[in-house]
């Protein structure tokens, strides 16, 4: 199995939930990236979704006006096949997130 890197975006992501990424297979995140588009102060929620059951990876992560957050900063994330990460926002059309993915690891 080839290893090959790849980004996955969301753009405007807002109150309704979002999966910007499903793992093919096997993957670790190294890198996300979550933009606040408002002129306020807003949390923001990331979740790895497996089947039904969602665990919060950042719950209600307040993130200030114009400004990217990244979650990494130094860790990895890694994600079984079929495995989401989903993402909301307090208000609609308020975030941007970009992650950066290794896929196909073993």
């Amino acid at each position: 199995m080839a290893t090959s890197f790849t980004n996955a975006t969301a753009r405007a992501v807002g109150t309704t939930e979002v999966i910007v990424f499903t793992a093919p297979q096997k993957s670790i995140i190294i890198g996300c990236s979550v933009t606040n588009l408002t002129s306020g102060t807003l949390p923001i929620a990331i979740k790895v979704r497996n089947g039904v059951t969602d665990t919060y990876w950042a719950k209600d992560k307040r993130i200030d006006s114009g400004e990217p957050l990244e979650l990494m900063k130094g860790n990895k994330l890694v994600l079984a096949a079929g495995e989401k990460l989903v993402v909301s926002s307090a208000i609609d059309s308020s975030m941007d997130v970009v992650l950066s993915v290794l896929q196909g690891v073993s």
